[in-house]
């Protein structure tokens, strides 16, 4: 956009209200266009929601950015007169900046969104010189947003391990999740090599990890990482020394192989000072009986606890703080204590057993 562009003819205050009447996706296209507009977007403190980066099919960031759901798409084919097939990250030759609106919270329209009443077409374009890592620090410094909140990575990405090792290089990267839903599985060695190279700082999602199959040796040092929580998809062979490693505040393993008298050893280690960061513990489990009753006295064993009525409700704020916080409604349970003076309240159901701080808990 040149100093003749007639909108920059105006004075500047007159300029600065016309961009402060766009949509954000708006923004986020001038931004590309100068560094005039770079400076005048990044003047304006937007801030999203949150910001993800999916390597499967192509690489995309996402932004979420109400009522947006923004993804720019590169990509970078090796033949133009043939079949075309996807190659390395570093440089794309066409990006897509598509936009999805939510509608009423779950109705999405795709492809197309609405601005100021009239109906715009998603935008693509030739690339330049620039990388797909200048696109994600360009967004990431007119948002204000100084980190990646997810990395998605599954056995069927677009690129190996070390080419994503590369674009993240130096990037806080908030959460690392690994997805089975792929055509392939991710091997071990591949998911050895995203966690030692990306390190996410606050979070993993392991979905059907391999790891938890036949190598628990190779995750233990994960494990020990002061993480603010780790969900686990599936993980028949977790034991009681894998929960007792971890140094981590939220825990959800959606199916293990473990029992009642397994849980039972866990609380009594808890009560003895184990796992001091835990605020929030959830873990299916192999019960041996469908009765809650029964599962409650097998998993308080030897514990004193004091039973809370069947009839008072209580709500959990999971991931309190974070863009993913949830509550969760319960009733029921027993309160146990800590030998430092915590209290927590142990609660079972069909199949599930939890452990909750009661930091965490609203009446």
């Amino acid at each position: 956009m040149s100093p003749g562009f007639p909108l920059f003819r105006l004075p500047d205050n007159v300029v600065l209200s016309v961009f402060r009447s766009m949509e954000a996706v708006e923004l986020m296209l001038l931004s590309m266009i100068s560094m005039r507009t770079k400076e005048i977007v990044c003047s304006l403190n937007l801030h999203p929601e949150k910001i993800s980066l999916d390597t499967r099919a192509s690489c995309n960031l996402e932004i979420r950015f109400s009522p947006f759901i923004i993804c720019v798409a590169f990509e970078k084919f090796e033949k133009r007169n043939a079949e075309r097939e996807l190659v390395e990250i570093e440089r794309p030759e066409k990006v897509g900046f598509y936009v999805t609106r939510i509608v009423d919270y779950r109705t999405f329209e795709g492809l197309e969104y609405f601005i100021n009443g009239t109906m715009e077409q998603d935008y693509q374009w030739e690339n330049g010189t620039f990388e797909v890592r200048d696109y994600i620090d360009h967004f990431m410094e007119i948002l204000h947003h100084d980190w990646i909140d997810e990395l998605s990575v599954m056995g069927d990405d677009a690129y190996p391990p070390e080419e994503i090792q590369q674009l993240v290089n130096g990037l806080d990267i908030r959460l690392l999740s690994f997805s089975d839903d792929g055509s392939l599985r991710i091997s071990d060695d591949d998911m050895i090599i995203y966690l030692n190279a990306v390190k996410p700082t606050r979070c993993f999602y392991l979905d059907k990890s391999p790891l938890f199959a036949w190598n628990h040796t190779r995750m233990s040092q994960f494990f020990i990482q002061n993480l603010d929580y780790i969900v686990i998809g599936d993980a028949p062979l977790l034991t009681l020394d894998d929960l007792l490693l971890m140094n981590i505040s939220e825990i959800q393993i959606n199916r293990t192989w473990m029992i009642e008298k397994d849980f039972n050893r866990f609380l009594k280690h808890w009560i003895a000072g184990s796992n001091p960061r835990l605020k929030y513990l959830t873990v299916g489990d192999d019960s041996t009986t469908d009765d809650r009753e029964e599962f409650e006295r097998e998993l308080l064993n030897g514990i004193d606890h004091r039973k809370i009525p069947d009839e008072e409700e209580r709500t959990c704020i999971k991931r309190m703080g974070t863009y993913e916080e949830c509550r969760e409604k319960m009733t029921g349970g027993s309160y146990i204590r800590r030998k430092d003076g915590a209290e927590a309240i142990v609660h079972a159901e069909y199949l599930r057993f939890h452990l909750i701080l009661q930091e965490l808990v609203n009446f």
